[in-house]
């Protein structure tokens, strides 16, 4: 079945045996006949006069319950979705039947030759009959979709109702019956045909659609009306599956194995015990799970699954183990796959585990395949076959034996992890929704639909090629109440560890005020883990919060894998131990972060360590293959999610912390780390006879790749980590920081770090991306603004050393980095005496820039002899300028340009560079008068004499054209302003400005014309 059903397919389906469903097939087929041929059947049937269509339709969906039982679970939703199509046209008859119509329907009976003539005939009006058929029997009905809300179905059935009564109108139109009404009585037909009947057959469908949703709940999970006592009874089946399976209560047969297997899955603990201290009760997987909210839509080729933008369109909504279960049963499901999308541990593969346990085996054979565990390159078939096998054992079960053996169970596929797919093979994998959906629709032509699921991070969903039409669906975070349940069943559970440790359960107020940790279920459980050794959380929840938190999480957890292996180390053994495991966390941090993206390969994380962190291998143990340093990094983490897949008998692994703010922690708490030991390094070479440079070469490789300024929650870190700094040591950092900004830029020796190398970027940029994060750390750390004398002690002009800093940044970063970067500086332009400068600090959020002050730009400083010499001035070349936008081809520059593009075609380019001094003493430039001028909408102002003084007084004696054609622009200006200069004033001005006569005649010149109102 592909679509909605037409109401023919519908009849087809459901008239296959009784004397009911015979006369309805008879019927259907004469009328069929009808659509084409010279009787009026059809339309005699819809308007009353033979109500077969509608009776037949009623008697034959009204025992529907005895003809589906014994299909197969697609068979059955087949026989719903047509049962469905039968009533959407049965409650048009029934709206047409009873329709006040100004005449009785039985007349329609005197009209059949006409009706006859009419459609047989040559007249534009003989294809009125075959339209109505047509459209009735051929149209794709619309049909209920569990991912769109109920009212979407009922606009759409009632746009088709009105389309049917379009159709009717026209038809009745034709007959000879209409020449007899009056014009009232037309008029009368008009309206019950196009405003009454169809809001009465949506009325009569959704009464029997709610009848047919009684009989079959599943129905009513299509629309998203199933009640809560229908949604409690479905759960409990649900529940009551997984314990027949796991107390072995299966029919026999070759797939009770992977049955079984999978409702085991559902016993195991969340967490092992090497997690947990001696004496907790960890929940089961089945336990643990909390159904969460969800968002659900169809999704294009061009949509961004990864937008949270895209995802608000879309409402949050509840129930997701029962919507799936309803989805699974709606025809919709064999068509494409459906992704379910969330976060590193949101629950996605639990829910998966839950599913495979969960579905009635009758219904459903369901088939997990964790696409870690298959060969990444193996066709779609290949990797369901290789999952069974691994699940049962059985090596000669391929797939079509496996759909055999399921009987009348509709096969779902449950393939998780495609993300990891992705991340461990990386983008040739990005037309695996493409295969996937060509396999289903392959099985669906063979006779073996089924239904399938793909599992991701939300975060690399776009990375694959969509296939249109499909259903996304994405989980939302824990919610207060579902994080409160999560809570009750984790106290419940160790009531008594905590009674005999004599601590206090865990309070979800206390959890829901750290909302990032509370909202994921492995992160919460991670809280839940750290409370319970020595209520340490709930003792400092108050106060406990941002990087003091992460630092106590991460470290505790550190000390607890350190002394898992090394439980006799001393008291200062164990810290140093400790701060090796998190400085390897570290360089996995910064290798996602240098990166720019949130997962690293497990190569890529070798690298990174034998680069930053050399250090000897693990020795073998038994059989077991010897660690790699990411391996030993990563592997004792349970907060980091490994994404795992195999291609060519290889398995390839990335890494990922499951919420992202682990590892922007760790970015910061490594510098932090790295500029206290150059403090103390530098504190220890002042003391020798011989001082020397403390060396910044870590710190400078771990800088020189990407830009900190771009990550929000990184600076925010950064901030609190240096602030234990900042009060003792404040200047001596701040002088550390100002020295090794100044350095940054200068030729480096060889690195022993030189072989880390996270990507590649061009020469200049390293270095331009280190002086951009040391400016970053110096304002974090600075009390106040930062002089640009302080930055740059040696420059003539610190502005303009300032200037080739910006451009330097600018020029190595893409778009989105500069902006990061630029939106988190704030500058003042000063003046220290005569001289320009600048004072820079860090600020988060946007901030109205400044307006301009020309004197500051052109270096006439407060006491500058030049302010009281110049009257007005030109300084840049208008031709230079454009000239300078187009090499450069920067689109903020080219768009002032282009703004200024008019000033060049009038001929007064040299308007956007001359600048002319008012008499309050503004600096002004010509451009900027003339764009004032034009917006006081011809009301006389205090700009139309600012205007003249600039054209008079203000532009460069030597170009008169200029000067002429900017003094016409302002006298025009003036006229329309209802104060036209006299002509013989104009003259006289003409002829000062050609003979370049004297400023003392020209300002006599202004004094003559008016001034306006107060």
């Amino acid at each position: 079945m592909a679509g909605p059903l037409c109401y023919t397919d519908a009849v087809r389906l459901l008239g296959r045996n009784g004397p009911v469903a015979d006369a309805l097939e008879r019927t259907v087929s004469a009328l069929l006949a009808a659509a084409v041929g010279p009787a009026p059947e059809l339309v005699l049937s819809l308007l009353g006069g033979d109500d077969r269509l509608a009776g037949i339709s009623h008697s034959l969906v009204s025992s529907l319950g005895e003809r589906i039982q014994g299909l197969s679970r697609f068979e059955r939703s087949e026989r719903l979705a047509a049962a469905h199509a039968v009533i959407v046209v049965a409650a048009y008859g029934d709206a047409m039947k009873r329709a006040p119509l100004p005449f009785h329907v039985d007349e329609l009976e005197a009209t059949r030759a006409d009706s006859v003539r009419l459609a047989t005939g040559d007249a534009p009006e003989s294809r009125r009959l075959g339209a109505v058929a047509d459209h009735l029997l051929r149209s794709r009905l619309p049909l209920p979709s569990p991912h769109e809300p109920y009212e979407v179905t009922l606009t759409a059935l009632h746009g088709f109702y009105a389309s049917m009564s379009g159709y009717m109108e026209a038809y009745v139109c034709g007959l000879a019956l209409w020449d007899r009404l009056t014009p009232a009585a037309r008029e009368e037909t008009r309206a019950t045909l196009n405003a009454h009947v169809p809001d009465a057959a949506l009325a009569f469908y959704e009464e029997m659609f709610h009848q047919l949703a009684v009989d079959f709940p599943e129905v009513g999970v299509w629309a998203d009306r199933i009640d809560h006592r229908a949604t409690r009874v479905a759960v409990r089946r649900l529940e009551e599956t997984v314990t027949r399976l796991v107390d072995g209560d299966l029919p026999p047969g070759r797939l009770a194995a992977l049955r079984r297997a999978a409702a085991l899955l559902l016993e195991a603990p969340v967490l092992g015990a090497q997690e947990t201290a001696v004496g907790m009760s960890i929940p089961t997987l089945r336990e643990a799970y909390v159904s969460t909210d969800f968002r659900v839509a169809e999704f294009g080729a061009a949509d961004r699954l990864a937008s949270a933008a895209w995802w608000r369109q879309h409402e949050v909504r509840g129930g997701l183990d029962t919507f799936l279960e309803g989805y699974l049963t709606a025809p919709r499901a064999v068509e494409t796959p459906v992704m379910l999308l969330g976060l590193p541990g949101s629950g996605k593969s639990l829910l998966t585990k839950l599913l495979a346990a969960r579905l009635p085996a009758d219904d459903f054979l369901v088939v997990r395949v964790p696409l870690r565990d298959v060969p990444a390159d193996a066709g779609v078939q290949d990797q369901i076959e290789t999952a069974i096998r691994q699940s049962t054992g059985e090596r000669t079960m391929d797939w079509a034996d496996v759909v055999r053996a399921a009987g009348r169970a509709l096969p779902v596929i449950l393939l998780d992890g495609f993300d990891e797919l992705l991340q461990a093979t990386g983008l040739h994998q990005s037309d695996y929704l493409e295969r996937v959906s060509a396999f289903q629709q392959r099985e669906a032509a063979l006779g073996r639909p089924l239904a399938v699921v793909v599992t991701s991070r939300t975060v690399v969903a776009d990375r694959a090629r969509l296939t249109p039409g499909g259903i996304a669906i994405r989980l939302e975070p824990f919610s207060a109440a579902q994080t409160t349940q999560w809570l009750e069943l984790w106290n419940r559970k160790n009531a008594d560890y905590f009674d005999r440790q004599g601590l206090r359960p865990l309070a979800h107020e206390k959890v829901l005020a750290q909302p990032d940790l509370a909202s994921q279920p492995l992160l919460l459980l991670m809280l839940a883990l750290y409370d319970a050794q020595d209520n340490g959380y709930q003792r400092q929840a108050d106060t406990l919060a941002g990087f003091e938190l992460y630092e106590r999480l991460l470290t505790r957890f550190a000390r607890r894998e350190v002394l898992k292996h090394e439980a006799r180390l001393t008291d200062e053994d164990s810290a140093q131990a400790v701060e090796c495991e998190l400085l390897r966390l570290s360089v996995a941090a910064f290798g996602m972060f240098n990166r720019g993206r949130q997962w690293v390969a497990e190569d890529e994380l070798e690298a990174d360590l034998g680069a930053l962190v050399p250090q000897t291998a693990s020795a073998p143990t038994g059989l077991r293959a010897e660690l790699s340093g990411a391996q030993r990094t990563i592997g004792r983490f349970f907060f980091i999610h490994r994404a795992e897949a195999f291609r060519d008998d290889v398995r390839l692994r990335s890494y990922e912390f499951l919420h992202a703010t682990f590892g922007e922690f760790l970015v910061a708490r490594l510098i932090a780390h790295e500029l206290q030991d150059l403090l103390a390094a530098e504190r220890a070479t002042a003391r020798r006879a011989r001082p020397s440079r403390s060396d910044d070469a870590f710190l400078n490789a771990l800088l020189s790749f990407a830009a900190c300024a771009g990550s929000g929650p990184v600076v925010a870190f950064l901030v609190e980590a240096l602030r234990p700094l900042l009060q003792q040591d404040s200047d001596e950092l701040r002088r550390l920081l100002l020295r090794l900004f100044r350095e940054s830029l200068n030729a480096r020796s060889v690195s022993p770090y030189s072989s880390y190398l996270p990507r590649q970027c061009p020469a200049p940029a390293a270095p331009a991306f280190y002086h951009a994060n040391l400016l970053l750390l110096l304002l974090a750390v600075a009390d106040e603004e930062v002089s640009g004398r302080e930055l740059f002690p040696a420059a003539a002009d610190p502005v303009d050393a300032w200037r080739a800093t910006m451009l330097l940044l600018e020029s190595q970063r893409q778009a989105e980095e500069w902006r990061a970067l630029a939106d988190r500086l704030r500058l003042r332009r000063i003046w220290d005496g005569d001289q320009r400068d600048i004072m820079v600090r860090l600020e988060e959020g946007s901030q109205d820039v400044p307006a301009i002050d020309p004197y500051w730009t052109y270096r006439f400083g407060p006491g500058s002899e030049r302010r009281r010499r110049y009257i007005g001035w030109q300084r840049t070349n208008p031709h230079a300028l454009a000239q300078d936008a187009h090499l450069r081809c920067a689109a903020e520059t080219d768009a002032l340009l282009h703004l200024t593009r008019g000033f060049d075609e009038l001929g007064l380019g040299r308007a956007i560079t001359g600048y002319g001094v008012q008499q309050a003493g503004e600096p002004v430039s010509g451009a900027l008068l003339l764009l004032r001028l034009w917006g006081t909408g011809g009301r006389f102002s205090a700009v139309h004499r600012e205007a003249m003084w600039a054209a008079l007084l203000c532009f460069d004696p030597a170009a008169p054209d200029f000067i002429e054609r900017y003094l016409t622009v302002v006298l025009r200006q003036w006229e329309l302003a209802g104060r036209p200069v006299p002509e013989q004033w104009v003259e006289r001005a003409r002829s000062l400005i050609d003979a370049q006569g004297p400023v003392e005649a020209l300002r006599s010149l202004l004094d003559e014309l008016p001034h306006p109102p107060a």
